[in-house]
């Protein structure tokens, strides 16, 4: 069972309001998440706040290990993010990376322009 503070992802009842519904069959998605937290549901909230979280803290220890000039958050949650790992990266990261910029991307495929631009970089390498 996944979840947040005890409440299971897969608890449909918890998470529908009042002019949604969700089928039986279907499972609750990062959509379902959105829709329930823009009509209010504090417990949808509280998930995608604990998901963001969790996030800000993954990119802390990524931006410790590798030290990147710029984090870009893609997928329908990136809105839902992007403020939630500005706040964890202000609270937890080492002075030297406080100051990346923390974007969302707006394009429907960006980790397979990043993967080719590594490719890219990769094959166009001079090596003597």
């Amino acid at each position: 069972m996944y979840g947040c503070s005890g409440l299971s992802l897969f608890s449909e009842d918890l998470l529908v309001m009042e002019g949604m519904s969700l089928k039986n069959e279907e499972p609750v998605s990062a959509a379902h998440l959105i829709s329930a937290a823009r009509w209010g549901n504090s417990k949808a909230e509280a998930i995608l706040r604990t998901a963001g979280a969790a996030l800000g803290v993954g990119i802390v220890n990524i931006l410790h290990t590798v030290n990147p000039s710029l984090v870009i958050l893609c997928g329908v949650l990136a809105s839902y993010y992007e403020n939630p790992v500005k706040q964890i990266i202000s609270q937890r990261a080492l002075s030297s990376v406080q100051g990346i910029k923390v974007l969302t991307s707006d394009l429907e495929e960006p980790a397979l322009l990043g993967a080719a631009s590594m490719v890219l970089d990769y094959a166009t390498r001079r090596t003597y």
